[in-house]
C-alpha cells in the first residue's frame, strides 16, 4: 500500500479542530481588542459614509445630489456600509463593526492559507495568527472606517483559493477562487492584480486532465458578473470607465521618488531584518516547491509562493508609483502581512529544525525569541506612528495617526457647528472632505477634486501627496460661490484670535468667521476655535451667535 502524503495525511491524523480552532478564535478576538488601542475614524472613511448616506436617503450613489462623481475607492465597501446602514444602525458605527467582522474573516483565510502552504503542520497556523495579531498595521486600520481590513481578507483569501484551485482542478474550487477574486478588485482596484495572477495559474493547469470548460466556466463567471456587471454599471451611471479618484492619485510629479521614499521607511520600521527572512523565507520554499514538483507530489504550495510573489512584487511597485500614502501605519501594505507571516513561518520552522538538530529545546527558544523580538518592533511603530507629531513623518508629510484622530474629531465638530447654523441654500468648500461636510449635511465643493470632475482633471497641480495634488483653481472656486470657505482646516487653535481679513477674499464677498467649537460637538479635551471665509451677506446673520468670537467687523 502506497505511503499517504499531503492533504490526505492531513485528513487522517488531524487533530481535532478545537485543538486550534479554540486558540485561533482567541487570537482573532484578542486582535480587535488590540485594535480598540487606536480609538478613531480616518477623516477619507466619512466620504463613503457620505455616499452611503445619500444612497440610503436620496437613492443616489453620489456625494454631492444631483451630481454623478465616483469619488470611493471601494464599491463593495460602500454597498456594505449601506446595507448595515439601511439596517439602522448609524453609519460611523457600521464601519467599525464591518471592520471587525473583517479581521475575523481575515484570520479564517491565513487559516485557509497556510492550509495550502504548510499542510502537514495545522498546528502551526497559530504563530502567524498572533504575529499577525500583535501587528500595528493590521490592528490599526482595523477600526479605521475603511476597507483595508476587508482587502486584507479577500487578498489572501484569494491567493489561498487559487492555490486550491490549482490543486483540486474541479468546477467548485474555480468557481471559489474567482467569486473571490471577483470581490478582491471590487473592494479595491489593485485587486484586479489576483485576477491575472489566477487567469495565468488557470492557463498553466488548462493542459491537465480535467473537465476544463466547466472550470473556465468556474472562474469566469462570477468575475464577468461582479467585476464586469459594475463596470457597466459605471459606464451608464457615472459615464467613464474609471473612477474620478484615478485621475487625482495619478497627477504630479515624482511619485516614484516619494513612493521610494515611503518603501524605505516602511522597510526600516517592519525591520529590515523581517523585509529580508521573507524575500529568503519565499526562495526556499520556492526551491522545496520545485523539488515536490519533480518528485511529483502534491504542488500547491509552490503554487501558493509563486502568486505570493508575484502579488507583493506588483503591489509594492503599485504603491511606489501612487507616491505611498499620506496617512500613517500603511494601511496599502498590511494586505501582505499575512501571507508574509505564513510564509516566513513556514520556512523558519524548516531552519529551526535544522539548526537545532536533535536538540529540540532550541526551537521554542529561537520561535520565542524571534516572537518578542516582532512584538518590541511593533510596540516602537506604534508608538512613534500614533503621535500628533513625529518628525520622523514629516520629511514624507506623513499624518501621524495621533493627528488623524484629532483632527478628525475637530473636523466633525466644525461640521455639526454647521449643521447647527446652516440655513437654505448654505454650502460649504474644503478639501477635508470627509467628516466635516458630512456632519454638516451641505452641498459640498472637494477642493482636491477627489469628488468633483474638473478639479480631477484640470486643478491646479500643488505638490506629490497622494490624494492631495491637484486643488481647485480659485476662478472656479469663486464660480461655485460657497457660503463657507475653509482654506486652512488645520488651524484650530485653543484660543481665539484676531480676524484675519485678506484684500482678495474681502474684495469678491467674502469676510473671516471665529467660531468656538464645544467639546460636546467633539468629543475633544477642551473647546477650540476656528476662522474660515463667510459670504458677505451670511455673515451678519452668524455673528449674533454667542459661539461666534466678535473680532473686528470691518476690514482694516
Amino acid at each position: 500500500m502506497p505511503p499517504v502524503t499531503g492533504h490526505a495525511a492531513v485528513q487522517l491524523g488531524q487533530p481535532s479542530p478545537w485543538r486550534r480552532g479554540a486558540p485561533l478564535i482567541a487570537i482573532a478576538f484578542a486582535a480587535c481588542w488590540h485594535a480598540t488601542k487606536y480609538d478613531f475614524i480616518c477623516d477619507d472613511a466619512f466620504i463613503a459614509l457620505r455616499y452611503a448616506q445619500n444612497l440610503i436617503e436620496h437613492r443616489e450613489l453620489a456625494y454631492n445630489l444631483g451630481q454623478r462623481v465616483e469619488g470611493f475607492t471601494s464599491p463593495l465597501w460602500l454597498l456594505l456600509v449601506s446595507a448595515a446602514g439601511s439596517l439602522g444602525l448609524p453609519l460611523p458605527a457600521a464601519t467599525q463593526w464591518l471592520g471587525v467582522g473583517a479581521a475575523l474573516l481575515t484570520f479564517w483565510a491565513l487559516c485557509r492559507f497556510w492550509d495550502e502552504l504548510e499542510p502537514e503542520a495545522p498546528q502551526l497556523v497559530l504563530a502567524p495568527a498572533a504575529a499577525l495579531a500583535i501587528s500595528a498595521p493590521f490592528a490599526a486600520w482595523t477600526l479605521g472606517g475603511l476597507e483595508t481590513p476587508l482587502f486584507v481578507a479577500l487578498f489572501t483569501l484569494t491567493l489561498s483559493s487559487i492555490a486550491r484551485d490549482a490543486r483540486e482542478r474541479e468546477f467548485r474550487s474555480s468557481m471559489k477562487a474567482g467569486l473571490s477574486a471577483g470581490l478582491c478588485a471590487l473592494c479595491r482596484p489593485e485587486g484586479a492584480t489576483l485576477i491575472a495572477i489566477g487567469s495565468v495559474v488557470l492557463g498553466f493547469t488548462w493542459a491537465a486532465p480535467a473537465p476544463r470548460r466547466p472550470r473556465l466556466l468556474g472562474w469566469f463567471a462570477p468575475i464577468a458578473l461582479l467585476v464586469g456587471g459594475y463596470e457597466l454599471f459605471r459606464l451608464r451611471y457615472y459615464g467613464a470607465p474609471l473612477p474620478n479618484t484615478f485621475y487625482v492619485k495619478t497627477s504630479g510629479d515624482g511619485l516614484w521618488q516619494r513612493g521610494l521614499n515611503y518603501l524605505a521607511l516602511a522597510g526600516a520600521e517592519f525591520g529590515w531584518l523581517l523585509v529580508g527572512a521573507g524575500l529568503l523565507s519565499a526562495s526556499g520554499l520556492l526551491i522545496a516547491g520545485f523539488r515536490l514538483r519533480a518528485e511529483k507530489r502534491r504542488h500547491s504550495s509552490l503554487v501558493l509562493v509563486l502568486c505570493t510573489s508575484a502579488a507583493a512584487l506588483i503591489h509594492v511597485l503599485y504603491v511606489a508609483r501612487i507616491g505611498g500614502d499620506f496617512l500613517d501605519l500603511y494601511r496599502f501594505l498590511t494586505p501582505l502581512l499575512p501571507a508574509a507571516y505564513c510564509i516566513v513561518t513556514g520556512a523558519s520552522s524548516r531552519l529551526f529544525a535544522v539548526l537545532a538538530g536533535q536538540r529540540r529545546f532550541a526551537v521554542p527558544l529561537l520561535a520565542t525569541a524571534s516572537f518578542v523580538g516582532h512584538a518590541r518592533n511593533q510596540f516602537v511603530m506604534a508608538r512613534e506612528a500614533t503621535q500628533v507629531a513625529s518628525s520622523s513623518r514629516a520629511a514624507l508629510r506623513l499624518e501621524p495617526l495621533g493627528w488623524t484622530r484629532l483632527y478628525g474629531r475637530r473636523w466633525q465638530g466644525i461640521g455639526k457647528w454647521l449643521a447647527r447654523a446652516r440655513t437654505e441654500g448654505d454650502s460649504t468648500a474644503v478639501g477635508a472632505a470627509g467628516a466635516l461636510p458630512f456632519y454638516a449635511g451641505l452641498p459640498n465643493l472637494d477642493l482636491f477634486g477627489l469628488n468633483d470632475l474638473e478639479i480631477a482633471r484640470h486643478g491646479r497641480i500643488i505638490g506629490n501627496r497622494p490624494g492631495h495634488q491637484r486643488f481647485a483653481t480659485m476662478d472656479y472656486l469663486l464660480a461655485q460661490q460657497p457660503t463657507f470657505i475653509f482654506m486652512n482646516p488645520e488651524s484650530t487653535p485653543l484660543a481665539p484670535g484676531r480676524l484675519r481679513y485678506d484684500r482678495y477674499w474681502t474684495a469678491r464677498g467674502y469676510l473671516p468667521l471665529e467660531i468656538r467649537v464645544d467639546r460636546e460637538l467633539c468629543d475633544c479635551a477642551e473647546p477650540f476655535y476656528h476662522q474660515f471665509l463667510v459670504r458677505r451677506e451670511r455673515a451678519a446673520s452668524l455673528r449674533g451667535r454667542d459661539d461666534v468670537v466678535v473680532g473686528n467687523l470691518s476690514p482694516p
